[in-house]
């Protein structure tokens, strides 16, 4: 049966090499292998290395400017896609928030009133903040000083620098409508009078619904007896209230 050439070639190939038998042969195998062309690749390398075509270089990688600036590009979009999101949910939370208290009843006029307000308590708050650290941070100010057994049995204590001598006693009782009454009420009052060389006592008592009006008075006379007995640890001089006289005016039925 005839075969094709292709098919002979491809039975040559599959055929094993076969040994040379004698020296000539295995010289004819290597001229034979030494004149054959060279692949294209090992060709390129050789010429090379000759010196004939340069080595190709290899390729840069990206620099990571280049890369940072894509990665800013892609997310400048998202970016700005968040920031136009949050502005609209403010102005429509704003937009229901006007309806809202339209509804209520309550109008431009009260909303102008509130934001007057904001304002008037925006423009008190650098003294208010005064008086805050002078009350908690200054060593002239003794806190809440126990005079009794119930939980506002408390006083505070304003002295002056110089306690040279015996100082004359003043004893502050805040007011508050019964509900809101606070020793702390009285920092502007005992500072500037311990300025002058006076001491303040500024002293705490029970609000409603803590206790009645007959509690109130009751925990306001122990505060001053409290004070009378023992401001002279303090400083004070208690024959000296003359020159600065606390009025108590309470109406018991």
């Amino acid at each position: 049966m005839c075969s094709s050439p292709q098919q002979q070639q491809q039975e040559k190939r599959m055929q094993p090499l076969a040994r040379p038998s004698s020296p000539e042969e295995a010289e004819e195998v290597r001229s034979s292998a030494s004149t054959s062309p060279p692949a294209r690749g090992g060709r390129r390398r050789r010429a090379a290395s000759e010196g004939a075509l340069p080595l190709p270089l290899p390729r840069p990688l990206a620099s990571s400017s280049s890369s940072e600036r894509f990665d800013l590009g892609r997310r400048s979009p998202s970016f700005r896609r968040d920031v136009g999101h949050a502005a609209a949910e403010t102005f429509l939370l704003t937009r229901l928030t006007l309806i809202l208290l339209r509804y209520l009843g309550l109008g431009y006029r009260w909303i102008t009133k509130f934001l007057a307000l904001d304002c008037y308590a925006m423009f008190l708050m650098p003294g208010l903040l005064q008086v805050g650290c002078y009350y908690f941070f200054s060593s002239q100010v003794r806190r809440s000083v126990v005079y009794g057994n119930q939980p506002r049995n408390r006083l505070d204590l304003y002295l002056p620098e110089d306690m040279n001598e015996p100082k004359p006693v003043v004893a502050f009782v805040t007011g508050g409508a019964w509900i809101i009454g606070y020793k702390a009420w009285g920092t502007l009052l005992g500072r500037r009078l311990a300025e002058r060389g006076v001491i303040v006592a500024c002293i705490d008592y029970r609000n409603f619904p803590q206790g009645t009006i007959s509690d109130m008075v009751k925990d306001v006379s122990q505060g001053i007896s409290f004070v009378c007995n023992n401001i002279a640890s303090y400083g004070g001089d208690p024959s000296r209230g003359s020159e600065a006289t606390t009025l108590l005016s309470w109406q018991r039925n």
